[in-house]
């Protein structure tokens, strides 16, 4: 496995940003620093099948990850949260095919597990030995 990571942009002014170092946000402007992929790549390289057999979490998404090394990764479990059909409030709001996403199913109840468990293990890959999480 490996990671299609390409490098990191700037979510307002698209500026480029190497991804094999320690970012926060654009020093340009201030703004969110979002990871980017080779999607062409990763769709060459990887099988669906071989995708569809792994166990099912967050991680059987490897390639398309910013981890680049699986030793790396921390996990409390995160991911593949049921997708819940929704009917009736489908009907009422005139999409039939309506699903909800139940995110309460995440070891921490929220969907912020799966980022939380991106964000740490790319930081312990790139070094980082201490975090500071801010206050709600």
């Amino acid at each position: 496995m490996r990671s299609f990571l390409s490098h990191l942009e700037c979510t307002a002014c698209h500026r480029p940003f190497s991804a094999e170092e320690v970012q926060t946000v654009c020093p340009t402007c201030g703004k969110v620093l979002y990871p980017r992929y080779d999607l062409e790549g990763a769709r060459r390289a990887v099988d669906p099948k071989v995708v569809a057999g792994r166990p099912r979490s967050l991680w059987r998404w490897f390639e398309v990850l910013p981890v680049r090394n699986p030793a790396h990764i921390v996990s409390l479990g995160e991911g593949d949260t049921p997708l819940l059909p929704a009917p009736r409030l489908g009907a009422r709001l005139g999409c039939p095919r309506l699903y909800i996403k139940d995110e309460s199913v995440n070891p921490t109840g929220t969907f912020k597990a799966r980022g939380q468990a991106v964000a740490v293990s790319r930081a312990k890959e790139l070094g980082v030995r201490g975090l500071v999480i801010p206050s709600a």
